[in-house]
């Protein structure tokens, strides 16, 4: 397990950047008025890198204002690792290391990746039809589940906020389920993922919740967070709907497959521009491993990203953030279409989210 370093998080975003300077070349003033570009502009790269710097500054300036509401934010980018029994075990020991160490550093919300728990089930790991006999001999049943009761005590004891992957059993259904626990050890619910990714691998193991049940939000004792599902998240409709339904953070969990030497900017663009157009806070974890890619981020309301991690090292990505930046939604919301917002006002998460309180 390594850490990032300081709350700044510099060191994990100069390296990305400088990874993704490989695709431009040139000096950024050989470019004249008048001229056909047909590349990302070189100096992109380094004013993306300025902004960012800009913004943490930013960030870390406002912290200073009586009307700060500070949270400390991480992601920790854990390693994807299926093995049965036995490979749960390894992760439930390892996700509760991850608390602790997530507790010395004075994190109070982390997220982890989709499926951690029992472990995300690709391609490399077996055929679909293994795939959903394993996760439902993996599920966990919340009110029941040994293990989920370790990782409640867990966060109890570090004070930490907790949104993790698991395979949640209800009577006959399993679910992919995002896991919700409170800084005082409360379970407050989950968020199934809905829709699910149109692969066997999801489709052959999982049911898939009703539409109007696409969102899920949280009162915890730092934030009211909402919550996505990986593939999910790729419909900006339910981070809205989250957002109207008071959402200051938006926690998204992921075991996003790819290719692991680029990794790949869909997160990245996603989680900014939800963090833009919903004045809130992203933050995105994905696992790494085999087939995950990493590139985890959190993002505040200006979209421009305040941590970036590698694509292929098991790290946390941390911040501390202010809820107060995002307290200027209301000119936003005000503005909205209102032919949008009667339909997704229509639904309530208490109401529409089975296990969501």
């Amino acid at each position: 397990m390594q850490m990032t370093g300081n709350i700044g998080t510099a060191v994990a975003l100069a390296t990305f950047l400088s990874t993704v300077t490989i695709f431009g070349h040139g000096r950024a003033d050989e470019i004249a008025d008048g001229a056909v570009v047909r590349e990302v502009w070189p100096g992109h790269y380094d004013l993306l890198k300025t902004r960012s710097q800009r913004n943490r500054e930013m960030v870390d300036a406002s912290l200073r204002r009586p009307d700060a509401r500070p949270v400390t934010v991480a992601v920790w980018q854990m390693r994807n690792h299926c093995g049965g029994e036995e490979g749960k075990r390894n992760n439930l020991r390892r996700i509760i290391e991850a608390i602790a160490r997530a507790g010395r550093e004075g994190v109070e919300i982390l997220v982890l990746p989709e499926m951690c728990l029992p472990g995300y089930f690709t391609r490399s790991a077996g055929p679909p039809a293994e795939a959903a006999r394993t996760n439902r001999e993996l599920a966990d049943e919340p009110s029941r589940s040994e293990s989920l009761k370790q990782l409640c005590d867990a966060a109890r004891d570090q004070r930490i906020v907790l949104a993790f992957g698991f395979c949640e059993r209800q009577g006959d259904k399993y679910y992919n389920a995002i896991g919700v626990i409170d800084a005082d050890g409360a379970w407050l619910g989950s968020r199934r993922k809905n829709p699910l990714s149109p692969t066997p691998y999801d489709l052959e193991s999982f049911t898939e919740p009703p539409a109007k049940q696409r969102y899920a939000v949280f009162r915890t004792r730092y934030a009211t967070v909402g919550v996505l599902n990986c593939f999910d998240g790729e419909f900006p409709e339910s981070a809205r709907r989250m957002r109207l339904a008071g959402a200051e953070v938006l926690l998204w969990c992921n075991a996003a497959t790819g290719n692991i030497a680029l990794g790949s900017s869909n997160r990245i663009h996603h989680s900014a521009s939800y963090a833009q157009a919903n004045r809130m806070w992203v933050a995105c974890c994905n696992a790494v491993g085999k087939e995950c890619y990493g590139t985890s981020v959190i993002v505040g309301p200006s979209g421009d990203p305040l941590v970036v991690l590698p694509t292929d090292r098991e790290v946390f990505g941390l911040a501390t953030i202010n809820l107060t930046l995002g307290s200027d939604w209301d000119r936003w919301r005000q503005r909205l279409d209102p032919q949008l917002l009667e339909p997704l006002n229509t639904h309530s998460p208490e109401r529409d989210c089975p296990n969501a309180e």
